[in-house]
């Protein structure tokens, strides 16, 4: 009897055995992580197999719990990395690096879901002090880990070289990751590859596997986003939550009172059967919030650059935006934005002879149908292109709302429509008292060269709102716009590469527009040294910033040539000289999509008799100019001994302030 009670555990905990080993997946020999084809050799298969089957076993409380809260946060970082234009496979990397566990701490400090050290949080813009600490976060956390990786694949043109630096950081993995891994759609991984890499594979085998076999959760996370001044206990009793649950997934605020300086986003942890009625709460405050703020409401998107030239992007009025820096013109914006140059005007209500204005952001996407809220009072100068820009409504919607056929000047006090229709038996409402004259100097509060001051605009009316303003009136407005000045002797931007154009369709029609000046004039982006996420404290510099008014004049030329300077296109010397890019590529006998080059000259007055060989005879450019890329190694005396050119020159020509160049970086050289 007792053999047979031997026999029979004995089968039962072979069975479990077995049961065990069918819920594990295989490890193939060739999978994709991040658009890469990664190829496993023998050996590698094996160690990623053993990390696969030690994640995955035994499935005890600590792993369930650990599927339980992936189901919670992946939704969140999914989301984030999408916008963001990241891989979503790296959704595994958070995984690896702290299971989740908003307040997982390395052994060598680094803390939360993406485990930073403080020096590279605040690189990535996040905030590490005693009252807030971002990495906890995450909604900040993920959106900062996104732009650490979207940076360094800007170096390595490579996702799996991105993956690599968040262990070692963008400089410390310069000598070790293979040259041909640049652009490769292919890798191979053995026995002596690094073994962060192999367990970010195995990491996304082992989980990818497991969370398709699992149940719903029973909850899931809400985003609050208008926090300032609360506290979470106030949030707690506005949604009905537990205050303890919602401190537990809250930990990065370390105050009582959430700060004013920004709206930090609180997760909230809902139940399914309160998640509509949470919703529904969360909705209805944030109305209340909007119908108080200042419009337009702008967060940026890209917190640092690789380099100058590339796009700042901004998130404006919710919709995806792009700061014009020096030298940008529509196409150039269009091409950074990935869509067509005629998606642009029109996400913008412009026309093909407008020019943009730097230091202005600019809309990547189709504004709304209405405004945000009900009513906007006009201020002296105001245009209704200014106003469609400040709240992001369509300019055919605004005009239609307010029973306008065509674009008309509008006058001072005018109370314009922007969510429903004037009545027709209303007749047109203006402010003209004392609240119109107040509403123009309330003062607003801005930084300037590191100082917090209020300001004011030299006519007395209310400077521009930027990303620092404080609140406004509960009808708020924005004045004629204030230009962000460059140094002096900066040149413009360098022209780049042509990238592959996302084309988007499903348009509106456009809607003839005035002359206009961009509404947003936001603080310009910081040089930050890129560092890696497990790094010592690097300095943080930002340039002062000078804001002055300025206006772009209509260039004319006696000569009828025009030679192309540093970031110009054929568009924006079309636009330069008021004529059609079409007669400028025919006069020229090239295509409209032609990329014209530094030094190039081309024909701007229409030639007698079609002929430009004459006019161009007697006006070829004395310098031949080029361009060259930094390469490894290179330093700027063997950059100036390759051209025969003196250090002291290639500075001037590119404004460098010494004799430091980066890989990768493009200096304009002069023969």
């Amino acid at each position: 009897m007792k053999k047979n009670v031997a026999l029979l555990l004995l089968l039962i905990s072979i069975q479990g055995v077995f049961a065990q080993q069918a819920i594990l997946p295989e490890v193939p020999k060739k999978l994709e992580f991040a658009g890469v084809t990664v190829k496993l050799d023998a050996d590698a298969q094996k160690l990623v197999q053993k990390e696969v089957n030690s994640l995955l076993t035994p499935e005890n409380k600590y792993l369930l719990d650990k599927l339980e809260r992936i189901q919670w946060y992946f939704p969140i970082i999914e989301s984030i990395l999408e916008e963001e234009e990241v891989p979503e496979d790296f959704k595994y990397v958070a995984i690896a690096e702290s299971s989740l566990l908003p307040d997982a701490i390395s052994t060598s400090n680094a803390v939360g879901f993406w485990q930073m050290k403080p020096a590279t949080a605040q690189e990535v813009g996040l905030r590490v002090d005693k009252e807030i600490d971002e990495r906890k976060n995450i909604y900040a956390s993920t959106r900062g880990a996104a732009l650490y990786l979207k940076r360094n694949n800007l170096i390595y043109k490579n996702w799996i070289s991105s993956l690599f630096s968040y262990s070692l950081g963008a400089a410390g993995i310069s000598k070790i990751v293979p040259s041909q891994w640049s652009y490769a759609n292919e890798i191979d991984f053995d026995a002596q590859t690094d073994r962060y890499l192999l367990k970010a594979i195995a990491h996304r085998i082992a989980f990818e596997y497991r969370i398709n076999r699992l149940k719903e959760s029973r909850f899931s996370f809400v985003e609050y986003k208008n926090t300032k001044g609360k506290s979470l206990n106030d949030i707690a009793s506005m949604v009905n939550a537990d205050i303890n649950e919602l401190k537990r997934y809250n930990s990065w605020l370390l105050t009582n009172t959430i700060p004013t300086d920004k709206d930090y986003s609180v997760a909230i942890l809902v139940p399914a059967e309160n998640l509509e009625d949470v919703q529904s709460k969360l909705n209805r405050q944030n109305e209340l919030a909007t119908s108080d703020a200042a419009f337009p409401i702008l967060k940026r998107v890209t917190v640092v650059t690789a380099s100058e030239e590339e796009p700042i992007f901004y998130e404006i009025n919710g919709k995806k935006g792009i700061l014009a820096k020096p030298g940008d013109d529509v196409a150039s914006l269009a091409k950074s934005g990935k869509i067509k140059i005629s998606d642009f005007l029109r996400y913008n209500d412009m026309t093909d002879k407008e020019l943009v204005e730097e230091g202005k952001i600019y809309y990547l996407k189709k504004k709304n149908r209405k405004g945000p809220v009900p009513h906007h009072v006009v201020l002296t100068g105001q245009t209704m292109w200014q106003i469609s820009q400040i709240y992001g409504i369509r300019m055919k919607n605004l005009l239609r709302l307010n029973r306008m056929n065509t674009v008309q000047r509008i006058q001072k006090g005018r109370v314009v429509y922007l969510q429903k229709k004037r009545p027709k038996d209303q007749p047109i409402e203006y402010l003209n008292g004392k609240d119109s004259e107040e509403l123009e100097k309330v003062p607003m509060r801005e930084q300037y060269d590191g100082k917090e001051e209020k300001v004011l605009a030299k006519d007395g009316r209310q400077p521009e709102i930027t990303e620092k303003s404080t609140k406004q009136t509960s009808k708020p407005t924005i004045p004629e716009s204030v230009n962000i000045e460059e140094s002096p002797k900066k040149p413009s931007r360098p022209s780049r590469e042509e990238d592959d154009i996302i084309v988007i369709s499903d348009r509106d029609d456009i809607t003839p527009t005035e002359t206009k000046k961009a509404p947003v004039n936001p603080t310009p982006p910081a040089s930050v040294k890129n560092t890696p996420v497990n790094s010592t404290p690097t300095n943080v510099k930002t340039a002062p910033v000078k804001t002055t008014t300025t206006s772009t004049p209509v260039t004319t030329s006696s000569s009828g040539v025009h030679t192309v300077d540093v970031g110009q296109t054929l568009y924006s010397v079309a636009r330069q000289y008021n004529i059609s890019v079409k007669d400028l590529a025919d006069w020229n006998n090239i295509t409209t999509n032609e990329h014209v080059k530094v030094g190039q000259t081309l024909v701007v007055k229409q030639p007698k008799n079609g002929n430009t060989s004459s006019v161009t005879a007697d006006h070829k450019t004395s310098a031949s100019v080029t361009s060259h890329i930094v390469q490894k190694s290179e330093t700027l005396y063997s950059i100036s001994k390759r051209y025969g050119v003196t250090t002291k020159q290639i500075q001037d020509w590119n404004n460098m302030p010494d004799q430091n160049v980066k890989l990768g970086q493009k200096l304009i050289i002069k023969k």
